[in-house]
């Protein structure tokens, strides 16, 4: 590897991080009026978007945070009756998080406002530069692991 092209992967990091305060702040403003956070809509999509019941380890997990964020995040949402916890008989101490009918019909409206501006984002990057920005990204993240 040159000197460059590891000069250049830190800039790509770098832009990354930025990339992502503005996705917060972006999704914060999209779905601030549901009494959302782009860190619940984070957590209230992997449940909703989970093949089987998850507990908070499952969700931190998922998404690469820790436990005690994602307890905070649940625990507020438990509070705003978006899910709630339910017996997992595997692990009397880890519950499974489940939507409530509130969080499901949430995460519905987030995913409607979500949408539009997801398509307007798209119309400016070609499709292959979106396949190849992906699999840096996930490359970078495997190794992170």
């Amino acid at each position: 590897m040159t000197d460059a092209h590891e000069t250049r992967t830190g800039e790509l990091i770098f832009e990354i991080l930025r990339l992502h305060g503005r996705l917060i702040a972006a999704g914060d403003a999209l779905v601030g009026s549901l009494g959302l956070t782009s860190a619940r809509w984070q957590v209230l999509g992997t449940v909703a978007n989970a093949q089987d019941r998850i507990t908070m380890a499952d969700i931190a997990r998922s998404l690469g945070q820790s436990r005690q964020s994602v307890r905070r995040i649940v625990n507020e949402l438990v509070d705003s009756g978006f899910v709630e916890m339910a017996d997992n008989p595997r692990h009397q101490r880890a519950p499974h998080i489940i939507l409530t009918p509130r969080g499901t019909e949430t995460y519905a409206e987030a995913t409607a406002v979500r949408i539009p501006w997801n398509r307007r984002l798209s119309t400016k990057v070609a499709p292959q530069d979106v396949d190849t920005a992906l699999a840096v990204i996930q490359s970078i993240r495997a190794e992170l692991r």
